[in-house]
């Protein structure tokens, strides 16, 4: 009994810790650099080569948006702490963001709950994104966090 929990334990921190190694802070939701892809992910602290005059959105995993303009050199991502939560929520954002909807055969079909869709309209939060994103209605959920971020103007830095 006790071998088995110990185990489970075991089991637990090492889960815990390759989550945290796979997280990243940050997904591109917009760049004016053609190298840099939306839905890209980064870790706080890393430094992006932008160059001057290229701009570049980024979503953190808390929902805040910033955006960084190029200097010769790249630019260093701001360091932010994210929880597991949050993690979650931006790796399933990442996918939204890194799909074109519009492209034929970019979405996969997706089976939604009773058949039924809320309209993009009504899906005003970050978590109700993403929960109607894994309910099967990807293109609503898509166009609804586009609608989102152009409601939320990033920080500046």
């Amino acid at each position: 009994m006790t071998r088995r929990f110990r185990a489970l334990i075991l089991g637990l921190a090492l889960a815990t810790l390759a989550g945290a190694a796979s997280a990243r802070d940050y997904i591109v939701v917009g760049s004016t650099d053609p190298a840099i892809a939306r839905g890209q992910a980064y870790d706080g602290g890393a430094k992006v080569s932008l160059a001057p005059g290229r701009t570049l959105t980024l979503m953190h995993a808390s929902g805040d948006l910033v955006r960084l303009k190029g200097v010769a050199g790249g630019v260093l991502l701001p360091r932010r702490q994210t929880n597991q939560a949050e993690a979650e929520r931006l790796a399933v954002l990442k996918m939204i963001v890194s799909t074109d909807q519009g492209a034929p055969g970019a979405a996969r079909p997706m089976r939604t709950r009773a058949g039924v869709c809320p309209t993009p309209e009504a899906i005003t939060t970050l978590d109700a994104v993403v929960q109607v994103h894994q309910g099967g209605c990807a293109t609503e959920a898509a166009e609804a966090l586009d609608a989102w971020i152009a409601k939320h103007p990033p920080t500046d830095l």
